[in-house]
């Protein structure tokens, strides 16, 4: 049983240089899950990669139990893998993927599971902290200690994925889980909002009224500073934990 009050918003947009939109996202408020994808390898092998991916969790049913629906969500991004990887083999198409992060909730618990560099947040008691690691060259890096974060910033190959779905025939995916409390926000994003948005400026946003407002001011943002690619966020609000 799901006992939490919660709300949520979600939206994709182009940005500014890219005309097509390559992302794909999933909001099941039913299912307490959200998902967002990024797709890769041109605009029409990207965008099958994302909406695939997407399509495999619509319908998904989720188990009740929180350990056994994790399962099942990883579970079901592994099967995703294989079947983008076949069809890239299929179709003799060299470059099709897409990254992938989901939030699920359940037993007043949440976990965020993910491929690549799309990532998800926490926003709690005024502060955001990133919950996701990005499966990155240059977080590599930067584990390593040969980066700054400074140097990380700006860096060439900061899109360079280490990870992603579609790319091998198997693929780890990553999940951290922890305890929920009322009034946490979490947002999942491309990289289109993470890249030009600063974490300051995601923080700020994330203290706005609603999710929709929150979702509207981040691609707002995105936008502002340029919005070289594709923006997706979706933000979720819990309420209440019922006793």
């Amino acid at each position: 049983m799901i006992d939490y009050a919660y709300t949520s918003y979600g939206k994709t947009d182009p940005g500014l240089v890219r005309a097509h939109n390559e992302d794909s996202m999933l909001v099941n408020e039913t299912a307490g899950l959200w998902l967002v994808f990024d797709g890769m390898g041109g605009h029409e092998n990207g965008a099958l990669a994302s909406q695939t991916a997407a399509s495999a969790f619509d319908p998904f049913e989720v188990p009740p139990d929180f350990e056994t629906a994790v399962t099942a969500v990883a579970n079901r991004i592994h099967n995703v893998n294989g079947v983008l990887k076949q069809a890239a083999e299929k179709q003799d198409i060299s470059k099709m993927g897409t990254t992938a992060v989901g939030l699920l909730l359940r037993d007043r618990r949440f976990a965020a599971v993910w491929v690549g560099d799309s990532r998800a947040y926490i926003f709690r008691s005024g502060g955001l902290f990133q919950l996701t690691v990005d499966h990155t060259h240059v977080q590599d890096l930067l584990d390593e200690g040969i980066l700054s974060a400074a140097d990380a910033k700006d860096h060439p190959m900061s899109h360079v994925l280490t990870r992603a779905l579609g790319v091998e025939p198997e693929v780890q995916v990553d999940i951290v889980h922890d305890e929920a409390e009322p009034n946490d926000r979490f947002l999942l994003c491309s990289d289109g909002l993470s890249g030009p948005v600063p974490e300051d400026e995601i923080r700020q946003i994330m203290t706005l009224p609603d999710p929709q407002q929150a979702v509207d001011e981040l691609i707002a943002r995105a936008h502002a500073n340029g919005a070289p690619d594709n923006v997706t966020a979706i933000v979720v609000e819990i309420g209440q934990i019922d006793p």
